[in-house]
């Protein structure tokens, strides 16, 4: 795994105007009850600016999600790309910024975040998924009772 942890004191500095990023990062929590991260990775595509007197990385999460169809509960899984786009200050606002902290930032927590909230809600293995009971339980339109 690679540290996502960004020495920003050339950005500071303005010795370079911007600092990529590119690496895997291993998620404590990876995913949300139904639907995680396969194997709790990403892949963090990013480039940091310098922005007045905060931090703004920009890029992509990338993995791969599991979890199970909503109808059959038979494991699905699909591609996972979210974008990223998160502002570093030294004093942030809770729950919209993110910290510096001795002029470096910390992409692992905005990397998750932004895999976790990418995570499908209630995915299915195909749309035509019938269910481990069709019979019993139909997937399609109510059949419509009584006439009018």
């Amino acid at each position: 795994m690679t540290n996502l942890v960004v020495d920003c004191v050339r950005l500071d500095a303005g010795s370079v105007d911007h600092i990529e990023v590119n690496g895997q990062c291993g998620l404590d929590e990876p995913g949300v009850p139904g639907a995680l991260v396969a194997d709790g990775v990403v892949h963090l595509e990013a480039v940091v600016r310098a922005a007045g007197g905060s931090f703004v990385a920009d890029g992509r999460v990338l993995g791969v999600w599991t979890a199970e169809c909503r109808r059959c509960l038979e494991e699905v899984r699909g591609p996972l790309e979210a974008s990223l786009h998160e502002v570093f200050e030294w004093e942030p606002t809770e729950g919209e910024t993110w910290p510096i902290d001795d002029q470096r930032i910390d992409l692992a927590p905005a990397a998750r975040e932004a895999a976790v909230l990418a995570l499908p809600l209630a995915p299915l293995c195909s749309e035509d998924c019938a269910g481990p009971v069709p019979d019993r339980f139909p997937t399609g339109p109510a059949a419509a009772s009584g006439g009018v």
